[in-house]
């Protein structure tokens, strides 16, 4: 009965890891959203320079599933303003158009805010920086 249960209980939580792993690249949307506008050149050249890609929003190395998800300060205010469960919908049933308006509308209003420093992190993205600290 022991062994039985801890199976159940092992498969329930792969199940709950794939769904983590399961949300989408945004990064692949940043680089599609943003591949034509003059004020992101400098920036996409960064980005594409990275490692890993989830460093715009994320600290590198930091556990994406804990508490705060590894978060920067910018990865912060985006995720404030992103409609999670509206973005997977849309990306799960091929609606690209829809999924990318959602993607754009957060990230329109988060790159309005400012950094600890004072910093509108529109204007480290036009610079070609990471808007977000990554220390």
């Amino acid at each position: 009965m022991r062994i039985l249960t801890g199976l159940c209980c092992l498969a329930a939580l792969s199940l709950v890891g794939q769904s983590v792993h399961a949300f989408p690249s945004i990064p692949g949307y940043l680089k599609d959203g943003y591949k034509d506008d003059a004020d992101y050149k400098k920036f996409n050249e960064t980005v594409e320079a990275l490692k890993t890609k989830c460093d715009v929003c994320h600290k590198p190395g930091a556990d994406k599933t804990a508490k705060g998800h590894g978060l920067n300060d910018f990865g912060k205010v985006y995720h404030d303003r992103f409609k999670h469960k509206d973005f997977t919908a849309a990306n799960k049933d091929k609606k690209t158009e829809e999924a990318m308006k959602i993607f754009k509308d957060a990230w329109e209003k988060s790159v309005t805010e400012k950094n600890a420093d004072g910093k509108v992190f529109l204007e480290l993205i036009k610079e070609g920086k990471l808007p977000g600290k990554n220390d």
